[in-house]
């Protein structure tokens, strides 16, 4: 039993340490190439959304959101988009 939890722990922790969250106005949304651009307290940032991305509908220029997003192939891929209340 304690090997199951710590290959479950193994496999699971990478994922929760890549997970991050920003927040930030929305400047530009380009639904063509899957984009979004957000000004952070970093400056502006470019995040790119995918098919299994939830929140969609919170995409609206100068819309404030909350992103979270894991870091796949190089590039920060939004998992989800809250607005920022």
């Amino acid at each position: 039993m304690k090997k199951l939890a710590l290959m479950l722990l193994v496999l699971v922790l990478p994922t929760a340490l890549s997970a991050a969250e920003v927040k930030g106005t929305i400047l530009k949304v380009d639904k063509a190439e899957n984009r979004i651009v957000l000004k952070t307290e970093r400056g502006e940032e470019t995040f790119e959304t995918t098919k299994a991305t939830k929140g969609i509908e919170h995409l609206k220029v100068g819309a404030r959101v909350s992103i979270s997003f894991s870091e796949k192939d190089g590039q920060p891929k939004v998992t989800e988009i809250n607005p920022d209340e």
